[in-house]
């Protein structure tokens, strides 16, 4: 079980040093690229910075979209814990209920 832990430990970890890397190398490319000399139509340079921008927003989207997604399902997670513990239950007691006990 140790092994599948640490597996997954090193696979995430080289997935977001993936990630990173592409987003800091495009946003390299394209600042140092921005003032290009262009040829005109089909030019290699401005293919590739709208392959570097496309890159960029994909991630971003999607790591904005990822980050909501665990947000719901953490809270989620935590009130239904929270009803399944009983601190969320309304307390019931005879005074609540209203019963007499003098008779």
């Amino acid at each position: 079980m140790n092994y599948f832990v640490k597996h997954k430990k090193i696979c995430a970890f080289v997935t977001a040093f993936l990630v990173t890397a592409v987003l800091l190398l495009s946003g390299l490319f394209i600042v140092t690229h921005a003032e290009h000399e262009c040829t005109g139509e089909d030019c290699p340079v401005c293919a590739e910075l709208q392959v570097c921008a496309a890159a960029i927003r994909l991630l971003t989207e999607a790591a904005g979209t990822g980050t909501i997604v665990i947000f719901a399902y953490r809270m989620i997670q935590k009130i239904l814990l929270s009803y399944q513990s009983g601190l969320c239950l309304r307390l019931v007691s005879l005074v609540s209920l209203k019963i007499r006990l003098d008779t």
